[in-house]
């Protein structure tokens, strides 16, 4: 016979996660598919993902923020008060910062990654610059969003299509807060295209 004594499940402080999460761009290397990804062993390292030819955004304010959002249509019939069955009409995933770094890289990130730089060399008479032409035909990216999990290892979630297309809105002042342009990326692709991997264990050998 089961006890009358209330017993509460336990649970697991060191499954609460907290620390920074960097976020990782480029651009797709085709049309079916995302830009490549490193190994397994090397999910953790930067210098694996540069060398495929992703970009860290650098430094953000309060950090990479991860929104899902389905819109869901109750399924009824006339015979029963309560819905019968859920279906899931869209499925949004945006993923938002606000890039502290102000490079030209950034501020085109931001702008929908559409635009073009072009860099001009010091010279006699000439000063050195950078020149970013805008455009409204926004260019798909892959994004990485990687942080460390309980065990200590890499978690990586990886969608391979996404779109810059958020408002942008940076001050100019004199304040002590920095300048940022904030970043919004919608996801583009399919659901069964986004991964998210989770290491838990090293190699045996």
């Amino acid at each position: 016979m089961p006890s009358l004594t209330y017993t509460p499940p336990g649970y697991t402080t060191t499954n609460v996660v907290y620390g920074t999460g960097v976020l990782l761009y480029s651009a797709p290397q085709s049309t079916t598919l995302g830009a490549a990804v490193p190994g397994d062993a090397n999910l953790g390292v930067y210098t694996s993902w540069s060398g495929l030819g992703w970009s860290y955004v650098g430094a953000v304010l309060d950090g990479v923020t991860l929104t899902y959002a389905p819109t869901t249509q109750d399924i009824v019939i006339e015979e029963q008060p309560t819905p019968v069955g859920v279906a899931v009409s869209t499925a949004n995933l945006t993923i938002t910062a606000n890039m502290s770094e102000e490079t030209m890289t950034n501020v085109n990130l931001a702008w929908g990654n559409s635009g073009t730089i072009t860099p001009t060399s010091a010279g006699a008479g000439q000063p050195g610059k950078n020149v970013l032409v805008l455009s409204t035909t926004f260019q798909q990216v892959s994004v990485a969003v990687i942080g460390k999990n309980r065990f200590g290892f890499a978690s990586v979630l990886y969608i391979p299509f996404m779109l810059s297309a958020g408002q942008v809105q940076t001050a100019y002042r004199r304040a002590a807060q920095q300048r940022v342009y904030p970043l919004t990326f919608n996801s583009v692709c399919a659901f069964n295209q986004i991964t998210w991997t989770e290491l838990n264990a090293v190699a045996t050998s």
